[in-house]
């Protein structure tokens, strides 16, 4: 009875917390792209999605050893699970939790990549929304890992739900919340979302809040998100902002349409990270052919390794001609002399890695799939 009275008291928290947020909130309207120099998440889309519900708990339940929490005015009924028991760690062995979506259940991943299931379940934020004909249902939540900055991340479990069939879920996280996060951003007809995280500026002092902060862009594709990129250059804007990012002025940008700076002119198109030195043999960054850094995902084909850069620009033209436009190039210094690695393709998934190695094979490349998160 101790332990029912506790999870109840949890719920009736949590609906209290959730409507406070609820009201404190406001509506966000898109704003003109092209004028002023300052912008806000929803002005980078030219339509902003469309808000069908904001979700609540409707009901609770226990079944054996688990706790349901049900939110049953949804289009497509969920509940949301977290299993009791002594055996479970916070730590070592967390409780089970997750949510049951139309009868399938689903775990929480706070990555691009789920390769890592989230154990914590609190929802701050429930909606549905239509875009370009689809229907999705997104719920954000807090970081597991929340200590100091990591607060301030917030992990996003959006479901493309469409087709109730052929549910298909895509995760990331973000340090701005809300459904602004999402548009058509290159304007192709399909669904795209934005990653905010922080990137303190090089005179930054420890301790400070970080207020300048990377956005990148990301289509959903099956629920794998894809980078986007301009004949591998990443589309990007460096902005300082307010503590929640929801305006900011632009310092860099290399974007889709025509961005205007903080001092309200038309800012020039700079690839990705130009402070850095090309090809910093420090560190193992991945690169585009022409020396631009480019934010590494898990999976890719190693097609070869050479010893000089300029042999290594030279296989990249090769293996366009394959048909194959996303090639990098990583220098390993690590195996004695320096090396330059060409790869083919980096993506999130492993079954799209696998797609450009049996393509490879095609032309007779023996290539080899490497998993950067395990090998680098």
């Amino acid at each position: 009875m101790i332990i029912r009275n506790k999870i109840l008291n949890l719920y009736l928290f949590n609906l209290i917390f959730i409507g406070l947020l609820f009201v404190s909130s406001t509506t966000s309207i898109a704003q003109e792209v092209t004028e002023g120099q300052t912008y806000s998440p929803a002005g980078l889309s030219q339509e902003p999605v469309n808000v069908k519900s904001e979700l609540f708990p409707t009901s609770s339940d226990e079944v054996g050893d688990t706790t349901f929490t049900i939110y049953g005015d949804a289009s497509v009924p969920f509940k949301i699970y977290f299993v009791n028991g002594a055996q479970y760690d916070n730590i070592f062995n967390p409780n089970p939790t997750g949510i049951i979506l139309n009868g399938r259940e689903f775990n929480f991943f706070c990555s691009m990549e789920k390769s890592i299931r989230q154990n914590y379940s609190n929802v701050l934020e429930a909606k549905e929304f239509d875009y370009l004909g689809k229907s999705y249902l997104m719920l954000i939540s807090f970081r597991e890992d929340c200590l100091g900055d990591n607060c301030r991340y917030r992990c996003y479990n959006v479901f493309d739900i469409t087709d109730k069939q052929s549910i298909r879920q895509t995760s990331f996280s973000s340090l701005f919340q809300g459904t602004d996060s999402f548009g058509d951003f290159n304007n192709d007809g399909k669904l795209d979302f934005l990653r905010v995280a922080p990137k303190p500026p090089k005179d930054h002092i420890a301790g400070e809040v970080v207020t300048n902060y990377l956005i990148t862009s990301y289509t959903m594709r099956r629920g794998i998100p894809r980078q986007l990129t301009d004949q591998g250059n990443t589309y990007y804007l460096y902005v300082k902002g307010t503590e929640d990012v929801s305006n900011f002025n632009v310092l860099q940008a290399y974007w889709f349409f025509n961005i205007k700076n903080k001092d309200g002119e038309n800012a020039e198109p700079t690839t990705y990270f130009a402070e850095y030195i090309s090809f910093d043999p420090m560190y193992r960054y991945l690169y585009n052919p022409n020396g631009v850094r480019i934010e590494k995902n898990r999976w890719s084909v190693l097609v070869t390794d050479v010893g000089d850069l300029e042999s290594a620009q030279e296989h990249c033209h090769i293996v366009n001609e394959y048909n194959i436009e996303d090639v990098f190039i990583m220098i390993d210094q690590y195996s004695g002399d320096i090396t330059y690695q060409v790869f083919a393709g980096n993506f999130v998934s492993r079954e799209s890695a696998e797609a450009y190695l049996k393509q490879l094979q095609t032309y007779g490349v023996d290539g080899q799939l490497v998993d950067f998160l395990k090998s680098y």
